[in-house]
């Protein structure tokens, strides 16, 4: 059964037509955000964060920078073709940031420099200084354990070598390891060790007066996206 040609280039040409026009209405030239009261921006997106989207105005004469508040916004639409859907949970979870100084008592600051500004700092910077005295305290205790580890280790290594064989040198460098082994180890994991007490107590300090202003721990915003629906969206994750 002979094929005819014409046929052949026929359906080339439909099937060429329908995956041009489903890229064309797929992807954009520039992205869309869709407000709230159904107003479309023609946009070119420079960042999202969970309280706001900075964009150029499409819309202007010199696409002028500006930006828009996320409780305005119903959904967005990337020029790649995927649609993110700003959920009214994540808005009704957001947490209004609040003062310098807004929780402290002014004739009753501490004396002490870092409870001061611990006490006189905003919810969102004690987030941080949370999070960077966490991240210390556990860098200090990893280091204690991995000097710790190597003074006992350089310890029972030089006990071995030392009583290995009957040559002086075994003896010379195996008592050598054991004595400069744990030293060396043992006071850099005390200071290891000091730096994780420090942290750890400055961190503590941090979380009680997050806990006690009833502020969470630590905000995340995670983008979600469905690869068959080509859409998106974000899911806040508050610890406290």
């Amino acid at each position: 059964m002979r094929t005819n040609p014409l046929k052949i280039k026929v359906v080339l040409l439909l099937s060429l037509f329908v995956a041009l026009s489903t890229h064309a209405q797929t992807a954009r030239k520039n992205d869309v955000i869709l407000k709230r009261d159904s107003t479309r921006i023609q946009a070119l997106i420079l960042q999202m964060s969970y309280e706001k989207i900075n964009y150029r105005d499409l819309g202007t004469r010199d696409s002028a920078k500006t930006y828009i508040s996320l409780d305005q916004v119903a959904r967005v639409y990337l020029k790649n073709g995927k649609i993110i859907n700003v959920r009214d949970s994540v808005l009704a979870a957001h947490t209004p940031p609040d003062s310098i100084g807004q929780y402290a008592d002014p004739a009753n600051l501490p004396a002490n420099d870092f409870e001061k500004s611990v006490v006189m700092a905003n919810s969102d910077q004690l987030r941080g200084k949370y999070q960077y005295y966490k991240d210390k305290s556990i860098d200090g205790k990893n280091g204690c354990i991995v000097f710790t580890s190597f003074a006992v280790a350089t310890l029972v290594s030089g006990i071995i070598v030392a009583n290995t064989g009957s040559s002086p040198d075994n003896k010379k460098i195996g008592n050598s390891l054991a004595i400069a082994g744990p030293v060396f180890g043992g006071v850099l994991g005390l200071v290891c060790y000091r730096n994780f007490n420090r942290n750890r107590t400055r961190a503590e300090k941090v979380k009680t007066e997050l806990e006690r202003r009833n502020q969470p721990l630590s905000i995340k915003i995670n983008p979600l996206f469905d690869p068959i629906n080509k859409s998106g969206g974000f899911a806040l994750q508050m610890s406290f």
